[in-house]
């Protein structure tokens, strides 16, 4: 678990947008809360990544797939930041999400410094539990140079909220979390993975859309990775996120320094399964801490 400045807690977060901007799930998953199936109070919600200005990307809601594919194990993604901005969010989820009184994590992206200013000034009235800078989204470019993605950060940092980075495997991630220290209050570990990284000898399925990423079982070696590294050369509580399906998954990304873990793929291809895996992790820290 980490403890933010503010005095709330995370431990188990969504990965950002596996429950749509507000929490509630995709309209498939509706019937699963319904029954009790899937409940959004079991985690801190990270909202599907917003921009200042609506933005376009690839994804089109009337054929999801045409930018998203189920692959062995986990999925591949070009959807390229699809998002109709923060002031639709402000105005249609942000009340919406306070009525249910779900833990909100703000998942946004910025290209500069003027459009974070922007950013941290609309958030800044908001009673969320965090802001996380998505500074490695592997279907848009992106400057990944230090420098920028601090400058960023500090000017997130505006909004007077506790600030989550997360990172990509494909940046210079170790570098940048060295850098945010006494900036970001956690480093989150990692974005889903360019398909050229992990499938190196193989053409993608979304080769005409840029390649896409790959998120699920496929990345658990760079998850597993990267956290590592972090731990080694940085002070910042990590999230860990990136093919948790199982207890084993958790006690694996625990031991090498994780303290809080995200939980995405799981959502789309099994989402009944989330709530249960924390249950049971609770249910064993719980007895591991009685023992003791």
């Amino acid at each position: 678990m980490i403890r933010l400045s503010n005095g709330e807690s995370v431990e188990f977060l969504t990965g950002s947008g596996a429950l749509g901007f507000d929490g509630r799930g995709w309209w498939w998953e509706y019937p699963l809360r319904w029954l009790g199936l899937l409940d959004p109070h079991g985690f801190t919600i990270v909202v599907k990544t917003l921009t200042l200005r609506p933005r376009k990307g690839n994804l089109r809601w009337y054929a999801p797939w045409r930018c998203v594919r189920l692959i062995p194990g986990g999925t591949l993604n070009a959807v390229g930041l699809t998002n109709p901005g923060i002031e639709w969010w402000i105005r249609v989820c942000y009340p919406r999400m306070q009525r249910m009184r779900l833990q909100t994590i703000v998942s946004v992206y910025a290209d500069s410094v003027g459009e974070a200013e922007q950013l941290a000034r609309l958030l800044a009235p908001l009673r969320i539990t965090a802001v996380e800078l998505n500074a490695s989204c592997p279907n848009v470019p992106h400057d990944s140079a230090v420098p920028h993605v601090v400058g960023i950060a500090q000017a997130l940092q505006q909004a007077g909220h506790p600030l989550i980075v997360k990172v990509g495997y494909d940046q210079p991630y170790v570098e940048i979390a060295q850098a945010l220290e006494g900036v970001a209050e956690a480093i989150h570990a990692i974005n889903a993975v360019p398909w050229r990284l992990v499938f190196p000898d193989t053409p993608s399925p979304l080769a005409h859309l840029g390649g896409g990423a790959v998120s699920g079982a496929p990345i658990r070696r760079f998850v597993r990775e990267a956290v590592a590294q972090l731990r080694r050369a940085t002070r910042l509580p990590i999230i860990a996120g990136g093919g948790i399906c199982t207890l084993h998954d958790i006690e694996e990304l625990w031991a090498l320094g994780a303290r809080a873990f995200s939980i995405g793929v799981l959502f789309l291809r099994a989402p009944w399964l989330p709530n249960r895996l924390v249950r049971q992790w609770r249910q064993r820290t719980t007895v591991s801490s009685s023992v003791m």
